[in-house]
């Protein structure tokens, strides 16, 4: 076993199954070759997205509609959609094409964009309830960062509430809490002053009542609350209605600013997961999917938020300062028009028909099996669970196998699936019937090749 390897197993505190190690290694020699000779340049071997998989990640070279291609010359069906963004899956003819005739105009400039601009923030407005005025940045970070500030702007209150487990970015005030998963910190990670984290709160996530009670202790204090309407990292845990709601009411009453992280959530519905749940934040943050496979991001929400960083209604000084050298970048906003443009009604309900397919299909094969094994999520996005409650929180998520569940993970990419080692999978508008039999077929086979069936 290689130092790649053991290191990513001990870390992790996870055994593989040695069979299944062994295919893998077998299948992906290239993709360790040039992860080792990478590594001594960049931490991890992975120029700046989301690595995780176990033992080492597939290095991809192409990828066409639903699929993915690795230098080993291997051939995979494609869960993770470009680290969630893909949404209308590889190689988009309509968002090439708009891609390739921008370039040909430029590919950024520095001045007020008053065509893509325009078009792009009158599809945000027009379909997302909470968006009156946009602006556009460059990642879900700096995104979510930029409404905390004006939170605080708006309220003149310092505490941001976020819920446990979430994940919202990599800033220091945005990683505080013990049950931030994706960090698997205990109460301030490494290189996080205490002085950051005495600014956060944190409520439990599909708890309205007690979510409720530490707004209420807290409330004089917290500008922000932020909250994901599908809990990502934690493992596709959808929120309820009735939490969202409550978190609705009782912020107003507050007077705390209500910020969604649509960040992932904005490809699940026509208007994102608030117009689905039919709740209105005061801010939303967006990312991912909006820029059609380039690097964009926008906050957007009521007018009298977003006018604080309007230098014109403030006798020329805005009291928030937001300046992003590649928010609006021209040519991701004209990839972006052309994909949120396909994102049509009839989009929407087709990828959530296939999304609740494939759930009740994970779902069907834990009872046929008789062992935890179910689903969460909503629309494109769902999540594999090996628990003995249905995950719904934080603390149902973290009862959690994740040694099993990272074995599975394992068994798919041998069986050509490709995704991450913790479970949360992705669907593209061009995933239909046959990819969803194909992932379920795959699945049951990685299942015996990983001993946890018989």
């Amino acid at each position: 076993m290689s130092s790649t390897s053991t290191t990513a197993a001990t870390t992790a505190g996870i055994r593989l199954h040695p069979g299944a190690e062994r295919r893998y290694r077998e299948r992906t020699r290239r993709s360790l070759e040039l992860l080792e000779q990478t590594k001594p340049l960049i931490p991890t071997g992975h120029a700046g997205g989301m690595w995780y998989q176990l033992p080492y990640p597939v290095m991809l070279e192409r990828g066409q509609g639903a699929r993915v291609w690795d230098v080993d010359g291997n051939r995979y069906l494609d869960m993770r959609i470009g680290d969630w963004v893909m949404a209308l899956g590889h190689r988009n003819e309509t968002v090439r094409d708009a891609i390739v005739a921008q370039l040909d105009r430029a590919s950024q400039l520095g001045c007020p964009e008053w065509g893509l601009a325009y078009r792009m923030a009158s599809l945000l407005i027009e379909r997302m309830p909470s968006v009156e005025r946009v602006r556009f940045l460059a990642s879900g970070t700096e995104s979510n960062l930029l409404a905390l500030r004006l939170a605080r702007a708006y309220t003149g209150r310092t505490k941001l509430a976020k819920a446990q487990g979430s994940y919202h970015g990599i800033a220091d005030v945005l990683v505080v809490g013990d049950s931030s998963i994706s960090f698997d910190a205990a109460g301030i990670p490494a290189g996080v002053t205490p002085g950051v984290a005495q600014d956060v709160v944190e409520f439990p996530f599909n708890d309205p009542d007690e979510a409720q009670a530490v707004l209420e202790r807290e409330g004089t204090n917290i500008a922000a609350v932020l909250v994901e309407p599908i809990m990502g990292a934690a493992g596709m845990v959808p929120a309820t209605t009735e939490f969202l709601k409550r978190l609705r009411e009782v912020t107003a009453r507050l007077g705390i600013v209500l910020i969604f992280d649509e960040v992932v959530t904005f490809p699940v519905a026509y208007g994102g997961a608030q117009a689905h749940h039919g709740v209105t934040p005061d801010l939303t943050v967006m990312s991912k999917a909006i820029g059609g496979g380039l690097p964009q991001a926008a906050v957007g929400g009521r007018a009298e938020i977003m006018g604080l960083l309007d230098p014109y209604l403030h006798d020329g000084r805005a009291p928030v300062l937001a300046a992003s050298t590649f928010g609006g970048n021209v040519t991701a906003l004209a990839a972006g028009i052309a994909a949120i443009e396909q994102l049509t009604p009839e989009v929407h309900a087709r990828v959530q028909a296939v999304g609740e397919r494939m759930r009740r299909g994970i779902d069907d094969i834990g009872e046929k099996y008789g062992i935890p094994l179910h689903a969460t999520g909503f629309g494109h996005l769902y999540g594999m669970q090996w628990a003995p409650e249905r995950v719904v929180d934080y603390r149902t998520r973290m009862l959690g196998d994740n040694e099993k569940l990272a074995n599975i993970m394992l068994g798919l990419l041998n069986e050509g699936v490709y995704q991450y080692s913790f479970g949360t999978l992705l669907l593209s508008a061009v995933h239909g019937d046959g990819e969803i039999d194909e992932f379920l077929g795959a699945l049951e086979s990685a299942l015996h090749a990983v001993d946890l069936v018989s």
